[in-house]
């Protein structure tokens, strides 16, 4: 009696993790796929524009005071609570001076010159990409139903996770069915702790947050209309304004109190400057990083360590460490850190992005595997799939294609083209939109695959000569300038396209069974 409900229960749980996963793989393929390119995203943003092919400066070695001075020229521009991002925050290579209610300036750190700071009419790669991996595109519907998604996924990923732990898979078998049920179950089963945390990161923010406006109405009974009404003054502590004086005073090198702040705590990396009653006797600078030694805590959102400077005499005001923060908010930091990757580096990134492609990669076996059992025989020989089969080619290799399309325009659509970011995106979307049309018209979806990943292969490379040709950079000139982010990028571009086109060249043009059988239809 007992075997017989323990035979049912992994029956009906089999059930629940195929149903999950037909459901909700599409959408998890798609949010995965983009989320690589979103882990990327600071290298992906410096690639994509001119004024950002500039070369590096050591940040104690800027005249920012200068580029203070320019700023506050501009009429109507804010004089107080200016923000200046430094060189390397977010891999941005310019100082830009920002303040929530003004338009950024940028300046290259070793001319000085005033850069041309793309606006999101002429540039929205990189942004478009990770809006793409959350469902942005679609408002409030494609954030929901990408978290309800996350949140499935962390449904398949239990149930997973069961599955194996109750049902010993040998995965010694050497049929279609078996080498898609070995690749699916052994990726996952060495990669669910990261692929879990990171999805249950990004069901927070998604659903989370959206609906966090209607709870924090309902808590405080009308009185918040956002979360940050309820527990903004835990996470987001504000303050005083600090009092001017009325007096004018010469202020220091914010060089100089970058070297200070150094000093006084060696382990922070400085990314921002905050700039307090600028050009007043009681203008204070708060200089804020990020500490590599603790990670997860700190660099992104809620928690910033900083070291507030007197702007005329260099004297330490107030020092924020790490841990001088409560508990709740190194949850929230943690929880974000976890999908934003805040302040590590490119080989950390590398290796979450190369962790994410197999797990793509594993939901794509298991798609496989569903429709190989759902699959139809033609007079016993020729495997059919049917529509889902078409839809799952098309939104998983189909992608492919139409994202290497974006990053070839990115370069060979001129930069004053007017509405340049909407014909890019339109293409994006109609090349998409055709590799569905080209999924039903080719009976054969092996040889649609191959077709599709060869030409996304030729277009990710074309977009490294593009880029070549018209930012008037070559290899040489950008590992000589000291571009190595710039540079990356095109080495990825271009190792991915080799390896797309390799694929598309090893896969078959057709199974076994079915060159058997048109071999014997052409006899008869």
């Amino acid at each position: 009696m007992e075997e017989s409900k323990s035979k049912l229960f992994k029956q009906r749980l089999f059930r629940i993790h195929i149903a999950a996963g037909v459901t909700f793989s599409i959408l998890m393929y798609i949010a995965i796929f983009f989320g690589v390119f979103a882990i990327l995203l600071p290298y992906i943003k410096t690639w994509e524009k001119p004024s950002r092919h500039i070369e590096k400066v050591d940040i104690t070695k800027i005249d920012y005071n200068y580029m203070i001075k320019e700023a506050l020229k501009e009429p109507n521009y804010p004089k107080n609570n200016l923000m200046i991002n430094l060189p390397g925050n977010m891999e941005d290579p310019a100082v830009v001076i920002t303040h929530r209610f003004a338009k950024p300036l940028a300046f290259n750190p070793k001319t000085n010159e005033k850069l041309n700071n793309e606006t999101k009419e002429q540039t929205h790669l990189a942004e478009f990409l990770n809006e793409l991996h959350y469902g942005q595109p679609l408002k409030v519907i494609g954030r929901v139903s990408f978290g309800l998604v996350a949140v499935g996924t962390m449904v398949l990923i239990i149930t997973g996770l069961i599955l194996i732990t109750i049902m010993k898979f040998k995965n010694q078998g050497k049929t279609q069915q078996a080498v898609f049920s070995k690749i699916h179950v052994k990726v996952f089963t060495w990669a669910f702790i990261p692929f879990f945390l990171i999805t249950l990161s990004g069901a927070v923010m998604n659903v989370g947050l959206i609906s966090s406006a209607p709870m924090a109405k309902i808590l405080t009974k009308g009185e918040a209309n956002a979360i940050d009404g309820v527990v903004g003054t835990i996470l987001f502590p504000q303050a005083k304004p600090l009092k001017k004086a009325e007096i004018n005073q010469p202020m220091l090198p914010i060089s100089e109190l970058l070297i200070k702040a150094k000093k006084i705590n060696p382990q922070l990396d400085l990314k921002q400057v905050r700039l307090i009653n600028w050009n007043d006797k009681t203008a204070q600078v708060e200089i804020i990083g990020y500490n590599p030694y603790k990670p997860f805590l700190n660099g992104g959102i809620f928690n910033k360590p900083s070291i507030t400077l007197s702007a005329t005499t260099a004297e330490l005001i107030k020092e924020q460490k790490v841990m001088d923060k409560i508990w709740p908010v190194f949850v929230a930091e943690g929880l974000f850190f976890l999908h934003f990757l805040f302040g590590i580096d490119i080989f950390s990134r590398l290796a979450v992005a190369i962790i994410m492609s197999f797990c793509a990669l594993a939901i794509g076996f298991g798609v496989m595997l569903y429709l190989e059992k759902k699959a139809k025989k033609y007079d016993g020989k020729i495997t059919f799939y049917h529509w889902l089969g078409k839809l799952c080619l098309a939104s998983m290799i189909g992608v492919i294609p139409a994202t290497a399309s974006l990053f070839v325009l990115q370069w060979a659509l001129p930069f004053d083209l007017q509405d340049r970011v909407l014909w890019q995106q339109g293409i994006f979307y109609n090349v998409w939109l055709f590799t569905l049309f080209w999924s039903f018209f080719r009976i054969n979806s092996y040889k649609a695959s191959k077709e599709f990943l060869f030409l996304g292969g030729i277009l990710f490379i074309l977009s490294t000569f593009f880029h070549t040709i018209n930012s008037n950079f070559s290899p040489s000139d950008l590992y000589i300038n000291g571009m190595g982010n710039i540079l990356g990028v095109n080495i990825g571009l271009l190792l991915f396209g080799t390896l797309l086109i390799y694929i598309s060249k090893k896969l078959p043009k057709e199974r076994e069974e079915a060159k058997q059988f048109w071999k014997i239809k052409a006899k008869q």
